[in-house]
């Protein structure tokens, strides 16, 4: 998410001061954690720290803090339902606020937003987030690569487009990775061998093959076989997926034994939006977890 909020910020700065809301830490039952974060300016918000009457206080915050023309500025947030609290979930939140204006801070902005959209992390220290003595690193967005531009396909496209991952898709078949299709993703098509542009990255990298037969499913197996991923699914019957392995040499059914397969949290998904959903989860879950599988 922060890819995309600091793109939005390098944008916004250069028009009109914007507050950086960044939640420090938390305790106890929180709407989120650390690491969220928001952007407030004096008529709009984007992005969110939680949403509710706690993050109205902190758009009222931060709305002060531009009113007065101060740089930094602190937030504490109670939820444990007492008298004047935010909400009841039971827990505290602890922000910082910092707000951005003129060219110095767009620079700036520029500098962290192109960082992570070239797939390398960048270090924010105190004077970024308006916390002295508090650093935190960016990690650019996960990239996603959907192997296969059938139906299920484009929903995973369609549906993971709001999800903070750097969407790339590939089919053999140029009809099916038009990147007017796909205008927020990288299309790529031709030979099997196409995919390894997909794994010339920095980024932790996320596979779901969608492919529209077994012997596709083979083909991009082998080029995959051998990459680090911090993801890698198939979609298809337990049957189709023993022949996949099968038809495998030994030495890449070894590489490629993290695979999960049938990929998606088992939710009785039919329509191709449907097993969009499950599969997405699925990725949240190992994302949220940071246990690559």
């Amino acid at each position: 998410m922060n890819e995309r909020l600091f793109a939005r910020l390098a944008d916004w700065v250069t028009r009109e001061s914007v507050v950086l809301a960044s939640v420090l830490a938390t305790r106890g039952a929180t709407p989120r954690k650390a690491g969220a974060r928001m952007l407030i300016s004096g008529g709009a918000t984007e992005f969110s720290i939680g949403g509710g009457l706690a993050e109205a206080r902190v758009v009222a915050a931060a709305r002060e803090l531009l009113e007065r023309g101060g740089r930094d500025g602190e937030i504490q947030i109670d939820l444990t339902g007492g008298a004047g609290s935010a909400g009841v979930c039971g827990g505290r939140m602890e922000l910082a606020l910092r707000r951005w204006d003129g060219a110095a801070d767009a620079e700036r902005a520029q500098i962290i937003a192109n960082t992570p959209a070239s797939g390398a992390s960048v270090e924010l220290d105190g004077s970024d987030i308006g916390a002295v003595g508090t650093a935190t690193t960016i990690e650019p967005d996960p990239r996603l690569l959907i192997v296969g531009g059938g139906h299920c396909g484009l929903a995973l496209y369609e549906l993971g487009r709001s999800l903070d991952f750097d969407l790339w898709v590939y089919d053999p078949r140029p009809e099916y990775a038009d990147p007017a299709q796909y205008p927020q993703a990288q299309a790529l098509t031709g030979e099997f061998g196409k995919l390894r542009d997909a794994l010339d990255t920095r980024r932790a990298l996320y596979v779901v093959l969608l492919n529209r037969d077994y012997v596709s499913d083979v083909a991009s197996l082998r080029v995959l076989a051998g990459a680090q991923f911090a993801f890698l699914g198939m979609m298809g019957s337990r049957k189709r997926i023993a022949e996949v392995m099968a038809a495998l040499s030994a030495d890449e059914a070894q590489q490629l034994a993290a695979l999960q397969a049938p990929v998606g949290l088992p939710i009785g998904a039919q329509t191709p939006h449907e097993i969009a959903v499950s599969v997405l989860a699925h990725l949240i879950q190992v994302r949220a977890t940071n246990q690559p599988l």
